[in-house]
């Protein structure tokens, strides 16, 4: 895994992550009350999994073999930045309270646009026999985009029971941590169903353009995958070759 592959935003945050990160372990071991060491604790993990996501597109580069284009991967890091390190560890869901449903518009947009880019890319395989239409392409869009907020909102749910947090906002203040009046009935479902909503509506703007764009042939969302790394993959044959010899 190469450092240089990244782009020159993601080494910028990185370097604040590993500096957040120092700072969140030193904190931990200075700070004596139970309940702030716990805060802490809970803020430095995600700045140590903000720092993993950062490294995700190198995984992906070694493992499968995929090229992630840049755009990609700053949009990538920024709304994990925004997420994880704005939204928690700056507590920008406390402070600002449409932050969470801006994040959450957002993540349906972006994974409306990774659902397209999942299966462009499957079908630009050569010798794949399988052609799908426009309209169940929009419908995969929409459910991939779904199942992965569904997913999210159940890991909120787990961090929520084990770390007594307020992900999902069941509480009366908007923080996530907030430790006041819970909310009950109708209202302590709100936040999680405003949140798969918003994932929704972002994809389904998504599948409308990606359906127009197939069906009139147009180069657009529908039109984005992502490619193989040949020449990796040619080097490493000729290297193969070369010890065999």
């Amino acid at each position: 895994m190469t450092f240089r592959q990244h782009t020159k935003f993601s080494k910028a945050i990185l370097a604040l992550c590993f500096i957040l990160f120092v700072a969140g372990i030193v904190s931990i071991c200075i700070v004596d009350d139970d309940a702030t060491q716990s805060r802490l604790a809970f803020q430095t993990f995600e700045v140590a999994l903000m720092i993993f996501l950062i490294f995700v597109p190198d995984i992906l580069h070694r493992i499968m073999r995929v090229k992630i284009p840049a755009l990609m991967e700053i949009i990538f890091v920024a709304f994990n930045f925004c997420c994880l390190i704005l939204g928690d560890v700056a507590d920008f869901y406390g402070r600002i309270p449409w932050w969470d449903s801006m994040e959450h518009g957002m993540s349906g947009v972006l994974l409306g646009i990774l659902g397209y880019v999942i299966i462009n890319t499957f079908n630009s395989v050569e010798g794949n026999k399988f052609r799908y239409s426009p309209l169940f392409v929009s419908m995969w869009v929409i459910s991939f985009a779904l199942a992965v907020g569904s997913l999210w909102e159940i890991l909120e749910f787990i961090t929520d029971g084990l770390f007594g947090l307020n992900s999902q906002q069941f509480m009366e203040g908007s923080g996530t941590f907030d430790t006041s009046v819970p909310l009950v009935g109708h209202e302590a479902l709100r936040d999680t169903m405003e949140d798969l909503m918003l994932d929704f509506a972002g994809s389904l703007l998504v599948s409308v353009i990606g359906y127009f764009d197939l069906k009139r042939q147009r180069k657009g969302i529908a039109d984005l995958t992502l490619d193989t790394d040949d020449e990796t993959t040619s080097e490493e044959g000729k290297e193969a070759s070369g010890k065999a010899d």
